[in-house]
């Protein structure tokens, strides 16, 4: 069993295929599947497909994705979700485990003392209405042209090279640009981090990784702008005399203006996540320059995995562009690479395309994470402190939030070493190597 397939019955446009083997399929909750065939009954929507790390979301679940015509699809703000461009990165360091020994706590005070993090909190530095106008709609090669916030080759390691196409500002509210002009350079809260690893295991050598190698991941997104875009054209398409699925899975046609004009928005809210990344990475640079002078820092990559994009697909024989939806998903395509985030206390995983026919029936799309099997009022009602603090075993935690962090414990996600082995077994991807996490700053 490579997947579970629901064909196309009972108003559901598209078939759905499911990517998990037993022990996950059976953690799946039914309001996620559900969910999964909500999108399916989208107009004009040709495959619906759930990863391995799919729960309940907006919409569409958390580890969804669907594909609708380019030309005569639609689009749906609801289906990418608030924080669009939420992505990972991962740069790597020449320092080995053994080179910071217990220098952790001193490296994860730097964290918290000098990268912006929290709920509603604004970044140290300040943008004028024409560098953001400029950031936003060119991303990281700007950035890095204009700032010297980073190193030339580094687009080279960035998903779209560090610039989604087709941005303009002008699509953008007002309220949306304020939102984010202030907040520019900063993590965000909620399941954002920033996590000082190393690597534990190397299943292939091609990569040039190495064993007890020093690694830093970053996760945060395109925070108060992209949420806020997100709210304008949700409201927006709401009030559209069109029926719903359900009202989460408001749409606008493609070819529309407003359809146009959000692809545009969403595409400024895209290129504010790639630079934002892009300036955190710059600051942990700079705070282990100076703790280590002279060492070698180098951006890894960089992934998306709440988007919408135009690309070419073979969907039942028909072979053409469509429009991809995907939430808490990655794009993983022949002969390439992601980044699968553990939980705070867990590993990740550098993972690579197992280049097989089922590559292509899921969109080439995988798991971005390991998956919530609990929600976050559940987690703060039934998870103890102690309980909590147990699972995270030696890994140091702080919370610029102030949070106790139990609604983000490892105890409410899906353990990542099943979610592996479901990508294995299912014939999605493989394991590059493995990485610990040794301190934790969370938003």
């Amino acid at each position: 069993m490579f997947y579970y397939k629901f064909s196309k019955e009972n108003n559901r446009n598209s078939d759905v295929f499911i990517f998990a083997n037993k022990t996950i399929y059976e953690q799946i909750e039914k309001d996620a599947i559900t969910q999964l065939f909500n999108a399916s009954k989208l107009p004009n929507v040709k495959l619906v497909v759930g990863m391995p790390d799919i729960h309940i979301g907006y919409g569409l679940p958390i580890g969804g994705v669907f594909a609708t015509d380019a030309k005569d699809g639609i689009v749906s703000p609801g289906a990418v979700g608030f924080d669009i461009n939420c992505g990972v990165r991962l740069l790597k360091t020449n320092l080995k485990k053994d080179d910071i020994k217990n220098d952790s706590n001193t490296i994860l005070n730097n964290f918290k003392n000098k990268i912006p993090a929290g709920l509603g909190e604004d970044s140290n530095l300040k943008f004028n209405q024409k560098d953001f106008k400029n950031i936003v709609e060119n991303g990281v090669p700007f950035l890095i042209n204009n700032f010297e916030l980073g190193k030339k080759d580094d687009i080279e390691h960035i998903e779209d090279n560090g610039v989604f196409p087709n941005a303009d500002l002008n699509s953008v509210t007002k309220k949306a640009i304020s939102r984010g002009i202030t907040q520019l350079g900063s993590l965000g809260s909620g399941n954002h981090f920033i996590e000082l690893q190393y690597i534990d295991k190397v299943f292939d050598s091609k990569l040039n990784l190495k064993e007890g190698q020093i690694t830093v991941m970053i996760h945060t997104g395109s925070r108060g702008f992209g949420h806020q875009i997100a709210k304008d054209y949700i409201d927006k398409a709401l009030k559209q005399n069109i029926e719903f699925p359900v009202k989460n899975l408001a749409y606008f046609k493609t070819n529309s203006k407003d359809g146009q004009n959000y692809l545009k928005a969403m595409a400024s809210a895209a290129n504010f996540a790639y630079s934002n990344r892009q300036i955190l990475y710059n600051k942990v640079s700079n705070i282990l320059n100076k703790l280590y002078p002279g060492i070698n820092i180098e951006l890894f990559y960089d992934l998306t995995h709440n988007i919408a994009r135009f690309e070419n697909h073979n969907i039942n024989s028909s072979e053409k562009e469509y429009l991809i939806h995907r939430k808490g998903a990655t794009r993983l395509d022949y002969n390439s690479y992601a980044l699968l985030p553990g939980s705070m206390g867990t590993s990740s995983y550098i993972i690579k395309s197992a280049n097989s026919e089922y590559t292509a029936k899921s969109l080439r799309s995988i798991a971005h994470g390991s998956g919530r099997i609990m929600g976050r009022r559940e987690a703060k009602k039934n998870i103890s402190k102690d309980e909590h603090l147990a699972s995270l075993k030696n890994v140091k935690v702080i919370s610029s939030s102030g949070d106790s962090l139990l609604d983000e414990s490892p105890l409410v996600y899906k353990n990542i070493e099943d979610v592996i082995n479901s990508i294995i077994e299912t014939k999605l991807a493989l394991p590059v190597a493995r990485l610990k996490p040794l301190a934790v700053l969370k938003g």
